[in-house]
């Protein structure tokens, strides 16, 4: 069987491969990170949070966007506060809630962990991707996701 013939492929062989593709890629990331303290989910929170400037996220809207529940967020976000990544500071437009920034003592670090990361990826499990295979992967994640539909 063509494993790449979509018309043949069942939806648990597609499923197995879609569940091996992120335990590796979950393993590989968490490997990476390891010497920098982080997992990650960690760095996906981190980065969510990175993204949202100097005027920071609710812990809320980062439960949304990373798909998890504002208790795990809470509990990773101390965490990450106390390994002096995140700042939590007052919101001054709701004070029901805290926004959450980037310790800017840790921009350098973000770099070299974002290069280390990128450059580990690259040399392992994407080694033998083409630039134009990856692009497609990306947008068929980004479709799959839905994440293009809540940013434009």
């Amino acid at each position: 069987m063509d494993k790449f013939d979509i018309s043949k492929i069942t939806t648990y062989q597609a499923g197995i491969a879609q569940a091996s593709v992120h335990r590796s890629l979950q393993k590989l990331c968490d490997n990476i990170l390891l010497p920098f303290g982080i997992s990650k989910m960690q760095w996906m929170i981190i980065g969510a949070v990175s993204d949202a400037g100097a005027k920071g996220a609710r812990i809320s809207d980062l439960a949304k966007q990373l798909g998890t529940t504002v208790p795990y967020l809470t509990t990773s976000i101390n965490l990450l506060e106390s390994k002096g990544y995140l700042v939590r500071n007052a919101n001054t437009a709701d004070s029901r809630s805290k926004l959450v920034t980037i310790n800017t003592k840790k921009l350098a670090d973000l770099d070299t962990i974002e290069a280390t990361l990128r450059d580990g990826l690259r040399k392992s499990i994407y080694a033998d991707i083409e630039p134009e295979q990856f692009r497609t992967y990306l947008k068929v994640m980004y479709q799959l996701s839905g994440v293009d539909k809540n940013q434009k």
